[in-house]
């Protein structure tokens, strides 16, 4: 399973063309990623077959929030949801570096059905072993995360931890710096069946490159085929 992230309709269309399996919707990737506006994400959810997540933060900055912030999220939320995405991606910590458990018990009653993903917030959380345990007993499908520093490659023995420890009961999806050029080596050393990328090209003026894309895809099929030959 490969996901890309984007932030526009065409560069959607594109990762669906060059192989992407799932879109994750954002704006301002620059920023760290916010909630894309409803009118955005209906137009991508026309566009494309693939399911769809969307991002869901209400700001840049920190991941510290009020109970305005979490009210706004959980409306954003449930209005991605009526607009017919497959699920969320959402997370928020307590100022001890927790787990914000009030927005995300929040989501998780109010959005049973629908796929919830922790989003990078993860990377910060004190004990990422207990978090994780949390967010299964919420019901959450899937944890976004680089293992902790700003790239996959550098959390390697972390992700691994974390996908033996799972035992299946949660996704672990790596991100940070996902390309072709990496994607077997953090395939190979976590155990792990997908990768999140937004595969920007600094040398394509930071746009997405659908060769990254498309490559990245055929290294994770051939690992997935492998694993199956040999079970």
């Amino acid at each position: 399973m490969l996901e890309v992230c984007v932030e526009t309709i065409q560069a959607a269309k594109l990762a669906e063309l060059s192989g992407a399996d799932r879109i994750e919707l954002c704006s301002a990737l620059d920023l760290g990623g916010v909630t894309p506006s409803g009118p955005l994400v209906s137009a991508v959810r026309r566009s494309i077959q693939l399911p769809l997540i969307v991002l869901i933060r209400s700001r840049s900055g920190d991941f510290l929030f009020d109970e305005l912030d979490r009210e706004l999220m959980l409306q954003e939320a449930k209005q991605a949801i009526a607009l017919g995405v497959d699920g969320i991606a959402i997370g928020g910590l307590s100022p001890s570096l927790d787990l914000d458990l009030p927005l995300l018990q929040s989501v998780a009653t109010e959005l049973p059905n629908c796929q919830l993903v922790m989003h990078r917030a993860f990377d910060q959380v004190r004990q990422p072993a207990d978090a994780m345990e949390r967010l299964i007993e919420l019901g959450f499908t899937r944890i976004l995360t680089s293992g902790g520093p700003n790239l996959a490659i550098d959390g390697l023995i972390v992700i691994q931890q974390l996908t033996q420890r799972s035992r299946g009961r949660i996704e672990v999806l790596p991100a940070g710096g996902i390309s072709n050029a990496n994607a077997l080596e953090i395939l190979n050393k976590t155990g792990v069946n997908q990768l999140h990328g937004s595969f920007r090209n600094a040398s394509l003026q930071n746009t997405m490159d659908p060769n990254s894309i498309a490559q990245t895809k055929a290294i994770l099929s051939s690992i997935i085929r492998s694993n199956r030959e040999t079970a």
